[in-house]
């Protein structure tokens, strides 16, 4: 049941209509808008909801507990989560073999919500070995100033800086002392080797001591090197930061540092988008910057998406698109979302393997997704949609695809392409490696994308040479398509 629909004004009959009234409506209706018949481009939508609308309301139970929540809804206000499907086809011919599906999930907050933020619980984690001198320590150090100047009354701020040892150069308060918060960020000095552990375990237990519920727990590292010895210590971390609910940012600073670890710290820690990188220092400023505003605006957490398949459907495979890519894994159909910002679309695509059918609407998925909203306290927030389609023994002629699907498809294939590439480096099949990525590169320009075209340009002449990617290379582009995410113009905001 879609609690975001008034079922009655759906079929334009009064709340207090008999069996037989809203049999007449739904009559009416369907003969108006049934895609057989009907010239409306909204026909088979408009069907469905009307359709749906008709069940429920001659279904005793549900009608009783829809009419519930219709009578308490000024009391409760709007849903604090929007959730819309968008089907490649609005309806599908019988055939006697499987067709594909694709299923565009957009999640956002409701505007009529106001949010309210968590109090910040954040450690920065601050690499300072000896490849830090210079320039980029400098960087850093405004990087981190800027973020004093950020934090509220209520917030906490702790200070770790790394190298082969690590130290607390400024303990967690509530409220933070700026005078004594900039002198710390002054003293950084550069030297020694690159233990991120060292810095983990000292950032993690500053984040513990101030961890509750009525706070936002943040682990922030920035490194720009190698770690050796002690990745199984940096992933057990991030396992542990997925258990207490407390979130991570992962950046890494020019072509040196090891984005295959951050990346299995960002998965572990279930915020897929925690892995980021900077590629020049004069960046920095800009990247802490806009991490800080997400932590600040977060509208939803612990976000989780669960799928409710109908008899003869299989999902092959599933993608975040926005606000950046990324595979979701799924587990017992059950995947986690993270975080949401309070102006922040999720969207995923769903490819769905559909068996045959014969004629008429069948329910083909139900997708719920659960969360906490701070503002509304502990209560979780839930919004859910099911996906009906009509299936047809004659389907002349569809519709075509919508241009958000269509575009998102487009970023996808760029994204899986590169990924193929970079194994194929990975494996010495150096030739289909230099295809892809040249092929690769003229998609990108025809989407104008063009310093990352010639990134993988670059690349594909350098592979053809020497048979490997350079290390700057290689995160342009792994990173670069993350971020071919659907764009706010191709996103309906209605």
């Amino acid at each position: 049941m879609n609690f975001d629909r008034d079922y009655y004004a759906v079929l334009g009959i009064p709340p207090e209509a008999d069996e037989q009234t809203i049999k007449r409506a739904f009559r009416s209706l369907a003969r108006r808008y049934h895609p057989d018949v009907s010239h409306d481009d909204n026909a088979s939508q408009r069907f469905m909801e009307i359709q749906q609308a008709y069940e429920i309301l001659l279904d005793d139970v549900k009608r009783e507990a829809f009419d519930y929540w219709r009578s308490k809804q000024s009391t409760l206000g709007p849903l604090p989560l929007v959730l819309r499907l968008t089907p490649s086809y609005s309806a599908l011919a019988c055939l006697g073999e499987p067709q594909v599906l694709y299923l565009l999930v957009e999640l956002l907050p409701s505007n009529e919500i106001d949010s309210s933020r968590l109090p910040l619980n954040l450690c920065l984690v601050l690499d300072r070995s000896t490849s830090m001198k210079g320039g980029r320590l400098q960087q850093v150090k405004e990087a981190a100033r800027h973020i004093v100047g950020q934090m509220g009354t209520e917030d906490v701020l702790s200070l770790v800086a790394f190298d082969d040892r690590a130290e607390l150069v400024l303990p967690g308060r509530v409220g933070v002392d700026g005078d004594s918060a900039h002198a710390a960020i002054r003293g950084l000095r550069s030297g020694g080797g690159t233990e991120i552990l060292r810095g983990l375990e000292l950032g993690w237990q500053q984040v513990m001591r101030w961890h509750s519920p009525d706070r936002a727990s943040h682990l922030f590292l920035l490194t720009d090197g190698q770690t050796y010895g002690d990745e199984a210590g940096c992933l057990e971390v991030a396992r542990r930061a997925a258990a207490e609910r407390v979130s991570l940012t992962l950046m890494g600073v020019g072509p040196d540092w090891n984005d295959q670890l951050l990346d299995e710290m960002a998965r572990l820690s279930g915020s897929a988008d925690a892995s980021i990188y900077v590629d020049s220092t004069d960046k920095l400023v800009k990247a802490f910057h806009s991490r800080i505003h997400i932590l600040r605006s977060v509208f939803a957490r612990d976000l989780i998406m669960s799928l409710h398949l109908g008899s003869g459907v299989a999902l092959k495979e599933a993608f975040r698109v926005s606000p950046r890519i990324d595979p979701l894994e799924f587990v017992d159909n059950r995947a986690l979302l993270g975080s949401m910002a309070k102006d922040e679309l999720q969207a995923m695509m769903l490819e769905l393997i559909i068996k045959g059918r014969g004629p008429g609407l069948h329910r083909l998925v139900q997708i719920d997704v659960e969360g906490e909203v701070p503002s509304l306290g502990e209560q979780p927030a839930r919004a859910q949609e099911t996906l009906l389609v009509p299936f047809h023994t004659e389907l002349e002629s569809r519709a075509p695809i919508p241009t958000d699907i269509v575009s998102a498809l487009g970023k996808l294939a760029i994204y899986k392409m590169q990924e193929r590439s970079l194994s194929d480096v990975d494996r010495g099949q150096i030739e289909p490696a230099v295809i892809r990525l040249k092929t690769m590169a003229t998609r990108l320009l025809d989407i104008g994308e063009v310093e990352l075209a010639r990134a993988a340009l670059l690349e594909a002449g350098r592979v053809s040479q020497t048979g490997a990617l350079s290390a700057e290379g290689r995160k342009k582009i792994r990173f670069g398509t993350r971020g071919l995410t659907i764009v706010p113009k191709e996103v309906r905001h209605d």
